[in-house]
C-alpha cells in the first residue's frame, strides 16, 4: 500500500538553534523550525566599547550625540537673552566705577526675569546630572534631554547648591580665616589660598557627585565624601585639576565680558560665546566625573541602577539613541 508520508530517517534530524526555542502556554520549551516570514525580533546592537576618561575622549563627548549639540545651540541662546540685562545692572550699581546705591530700586522689577533665568539654568543642571549618571553607568550615548518638570529642576538646583555650600565651608571658610589673619597678602598668600579653594572646589565635586548618585543630599556628608576621595586615590587629582582650570577659564571669560569689552556688541556677542563655552565645558566635566566613578564603582559601589530622579516619565521621546 502506497503512502504519502515522508522518510523522517533518510535525513539526519537538524539541530535546533538558540532561536528555534519557544514556551508553550504550560510554559515547556517547544523546538521549531523558523519558516519564511516569521519575526524573529529586533537584531541586537552592539554597545560601543569606548569609556576611556582620557581628556581628547571627554572633550569630544559633548559633540558626539544629538541632545549634546542641541544643548550648545539651543541653551546659550535663552541663557544670553536672559542674562544681557546683567549689564544694565552693572552700569546702573557702578557707574564710572562708583557704587550708586539708588540704583538698587531697579532690582525688584528684574525679579520675573531672575525667576526664568534660575529654572532655566536649574533645567541644564539637571540635563548635565543625567550626563554624570549615565556615564557613571558606563554609557556612552548622551541621555535624552529631560522633561519640563519645576519639581525636578528646583530639586537638581537643591542638589547644586547644597554641594557648593559645603564645598565652601570646606575650603571657603578656612580660606577667609586666613585671609583675616595673615596681614599683609604677598605671593605666599596667595599660594595658600589657591590651595584651599582647590580644596573645596574637589570637596564640593565629589559631594555633587554622591549626592546625585545616592538620590538624597545627606550623602553629600564629610564622611562619605572624604572616604570616597581616599578610596579613588591620587586618580581623583585628574579631574580637579581639570575642574580647576575650566573654572579659571570661564570666570576670567566672564569678567573680560562683564568689565573688559570694548564695546557693548562686542560684549554681547562675547556674553553668548561665554555660555556656549561654559555649557561645553560643565558636559566634559560631568562626563569626566561620571567616569571616574565608572572605573572605581568596585571601590564606591553606591547605587547598581539608574537613580529615580534621572528616569523620564514620558512613554515615547522624539529623538531616541538606541
Amino acid at each position: 500500500m502506497a503512502t504519502t508520508s515522508h522518510d523522517h530517517g533518510s535525513q539526519p534530524p537538524r539541530k535546533p538553534r538558540r532561536w528555534d526555542v519557544q514556551v508553550n502556554p504550560l510554559e515547556l520549551p517547544v523546538l521549531r523550525t523558523p519558516e519564511a516570514g516569521d519575526d524573529l525580533g529586533p537584531v541586537p546592537r552592539k554597545r560601543r566599547s569606548g569609556r576611556s576618561d582620557n581628556l581628547g575622549e571627554c572633550l569630544l563627548y559633548p559633540l558626539r550625540d544629538g541632545p549634546g549639540v542641541a544643548m550648545l545651540v539651543v541653551m546659550p541662546t535663552f541663557l544670553w537673552v536672559m542674562s544681557i540685562p546683567v549689564f544694565d545692572v552693572v552700569a546702573a550699581l557702578a557707574p564710572k566705577g562708583g557704587f550708586n546705591a539708588l540704583a538698587l530700586l531697579i532690582l525688584p522689577f528684574t525679579l520675573p526675569l531672575v525667576s526664568s533665568f534660575v529654572l532655566v539654568l536649574g533645567y541644564v543642571f539637571l540635563f548635565l546630572g543625567q550626563v554624570l549618571v549615565a556615564s557613571a553607568l558606563g554609557e556612552d550615548d548622551h541621555p535624552s534631554w529631560p522633561e519640563w518638570d519645576s519639581h525636578h529642576i528646583l530639586e537638581g538646583l537643591a542638589r547644586m547648591f547644597w554641594a557648593v555650600i559645603v564645598g565652601f565651608a570646606v575650603g571657603g571658610f578656612p580660606a577667609v580665616y586666613y585671609w583675616l589673619h595673615c596681614g599683609d597678602i604677598d605671593l605666599f598668600d596667595q599660594i595658600v589660598f589657591a590651595e584651599l579653594l582647590a580644596l573645596g572646589a574637589a570637596y564640593a565635586q565629589m559631594a555633587l557627585t554622591a549626592s546625585l548618585l545616592n538620590e538624597s543630599l545627606l550623602a553629600a556628608n564629610p564622611v562619605t565624601v572624604v572616604r570616597a576621595i581616599v578610596r579613588i586615590g591620587w586618580r581623583y587629582l585628574y579631574p580637579c585639576l581639570v575642574t580647576g582650570i575650566a573654572l579659571v577659564f570661564t570666570c576670567g571669560l566672564l569678567l573680560w565680558v562683564l568689565f573688559r569689552a570694548p564695546s557693548p556688541e562686542v560684549a554681547a556677542l562675547s556674553l553668548w560665546a561665554s555660555w556656549v563655552f561654559a555649557l561645553y565645558e560643565a558636559m566634559v566635566l560631568a562626563r569626566l566625573l561620571g567616569l571616574t566613578y565608572y572605573h572605581n564603582a568596585h571601590k564606591l559601589a553606591w547605587f547598581r541602577k539608574r537613580p529615580r530622579w534621572s528616569t523620564s516619565s514620558r512613554t515615547g521621546r522624539i529623538y531616541a539613541n538606541s
